[in-house]
């Protein structure tokens, strides 16, 4: 028998369970019919008694008497396929209405609705809390409606947050809007000040992990920030690194991690090494961990939770 498909209510899976009885009682009846038909009786004389011979239960599918002809048999085997047809498409009907992958529509809707939230302004906290809720259905399907609204002078709604949104959501869309506003002179200062943010770490209670995929001239631009002498650029650098997945910027990560000036950038370098970061990172931790010991407690503090939290990532990818 074919096992239940993991994941089908229950309902539909006790469906199955009677299309499969229903189908081997009709197989059970014909073999029950056909042994019955090549098996002779016991003679009287063979010293059998009658109470030891097991009586079967009658089976309204196999014939008790000759009246119930083959004709009779046929009919109630029809009744049985036509029941399998009716089962088979309650099965259907609740696979339709089991909750799956959303089109791209419905998850343009849940957009809508988050900008319908962010809207209300922070200061509703209903909204707010129903904003967060619709975080977990962040999707790279929403991007390009999170940037037009970003790019709209009449859209009414804070946008830091929304700006927020926009790279939250992902995918190759968003990564070729950041290599235009960052390599873009032209870029209004208040929002390359909110991408570098974002990009640096600023959002991650928000989204852990930058899901965008940072190649090309993107990952050029990573480089070159992580080289600058800009505080908030090698942030962003760092932060862009953590979707390279290459020996090089695991390097440059191990260098801004080790030896940069500011805390911000180690720390976020540590963060991203728990994407980017390899088997041989595991123990680069542990060297790592050893030199923070005479740190500010609260310097400590925050490098060990990175430390924690990338070491927590790697294991899940090289168990």
């Amino acid at each position: 028998m074919n096992p239940i498909p993991r994941g089908m209510p229950f309902t539909a899976a006790a469906a199955l369970a009677a299309v499969a009885f229903a189908m081997g009682a009709l197989g059970g009846a014909w073999f029950t019919k056909s042994r019955q038909a090549a098996t002779p009786a016991t003679p009287a004389g063979d010293g059998a008694r009658a109470s030891e011979t097991p009586v079967a239960a009658p089976d309204p599918l196999v014939p008790a008497s000759p009246a119930d002809t083959a004709s009779a048999l046929a009919a109630k085997l029809a009744a049985a396929e036509k029941e399998i047809v009716t089962l088979r498409g309650r099965i259907a009907e609740f696979e339709r209405s089991a909750p799956g992958k959303k089109s791209d529509e419905e998850k343009i809707a849940v957009a809508k609705e988050m900008m319908e939230c962010l809207r209300k302004g922070r200061s509703n906290a209903e909204a707010m809390r129903q904003l967060f809720k619709l975080l977990a259905e962040i999707d790279p399907a929403m991007a390009p409606y999170f940037l037009e609204r970003l790019a709209d002078p009449a859209e009414t709604a804070d946008k830091d947050p929304l700006c927020d949104l926009a790279i939250g959501s992902g995918g190759p869309v968003v990564a070729d809007w950041l290599l235009a506003k960052l390599t873009d002179t032209g870029t209004p200062n208040d929002m390359r000040e909110r991408i570098l943010y974002v990009l640096g770490g600023g959002s991650r209670k928000l989204f852990p992990s930058l899901n965008v995929p940072v190649q090309g001239r993107l990952a050029d631009t990573a480089f070159q920030y992580a080289a600058t002498g800009d505080t908030r650029e090698r942030q962003a650098g760092a932060g862009l690194l953590g979707a390279v997945d290459t020996t090089e910027s695991r390097t440059v990560l191990y260098r801004l991690a080790a030896t940069d000036t500011e805390f911000r950038v180690r720390e976020e370098a540590i963060h991203s090494l728990g994407t980017a970061g390899d088997r041989e990172t595991l123990v680069w931790l542990d060297t790592f961990q050893t030199t923070i010991r005479d740190l500010e407690p609260w310097e400590k503090e925050k490098l060990q939770a990175a430390v924690d939290g990338a070491r927590e990532k790697l294991a899940k990818k090289f168990p």
